[in-house]
């Protein structure tokens, strides 16, 4: 028998639902807002304009009502703070990304491997790649997330990736390494989204926070000589 789902870890998964949805409305709002500049009646626009600055502020404050729900919630159960400040120690994920990933994995129930959670979240390494080419990614696994929207844990790694490979002076090493090996760039960034994953489960497993020993390989060369 499975063992049933912790009820807070349930509650998170409720609020972190709703603050996709209220951000997403936020999105659309802001959205509209500038396509009311096309309005020709300027008297229209700008009440127009007012009403969805009102919503949108609305918007806001909720979004950050549930975000201190979140943080609540996760402060207050042992098990979620713990997974989340080990989340945390890894360059390129960031809070939002934390919650995903322990929303998402039921905070890392059933001994998930790191290649089960690649595959899930749709940054397993690409399949018949080679040089300058990526041809046809490999099949996710059976328990990947098939959500009609798309899988939210695959853009909110891409947007990790992306700042970790700009701020992080191992992975803009590795990036840059890869370029110049001809790699090309789409797939050089679903591997940095396929090292954080990994690097996620190693730390929930050893219960250790990641330590980064990166040491470039001209850095090695000098302190040889």
């Amino acid at each position: 028998m499975s063992k049933p789902l912790n009820p807070k870890l349930m509650q998170l998964k409720d609020l972190q639902t709703s603050r996709v949805r209220l951000l997403s409305q936020k999105n659309a709002n802001q959205s509209y807002l500038k396509e009311l500049k096309n309005i020709n009646d300027k008297a229209t626009q700008k009440v127009l304009e007012q009403a969805y600055k009102t919503a949108i502020e609305g918007l806001e404050k909720s979004i950050k009502s549930v975000e201190k729900l979140i943080k609540k919630l996760i402060s207050d159960q042992d098990s979620l703070q713990k997974s989340y400040d080990l989340l945390l120690s890894i360059p390129g994920i960031g809070n939002v990304t934390a919650i995903y990933l322990i929303v998402c994995t039921n905070n890392f129930a059933g001994n998930i491997s790191g290649k089960q959670l690649a595959s899930y979240a749709g940054v397993a390494p690409f399949g018949n790649s080679s040089g300058t080419s990526i041809k046809k990614p490999e099949k996710v696994h059976k328990m990947a997330n098939k959500e009609p929207a798309g899988d939210p844990v695959k853009k909110i790694l891409y947007m990790g990736a992306m700042s970790v490979i700009h701020c992080n002076p191992e992975m803009k090493h590795y990036y840059s390494r890869k370029m110049l090996e001809g790699k090309h760039a789409l797939s050089i960034i679903n591997a940095v989204k396929n090292k954080l994953v990994l690097r996620a489960v190693a730390v929930i497993k050893s219960q250790t926070p990641h330590v980064d020993n990166f040491v470039k390989s001209d850095q090695i060369l000098k302190n040889a000589a």
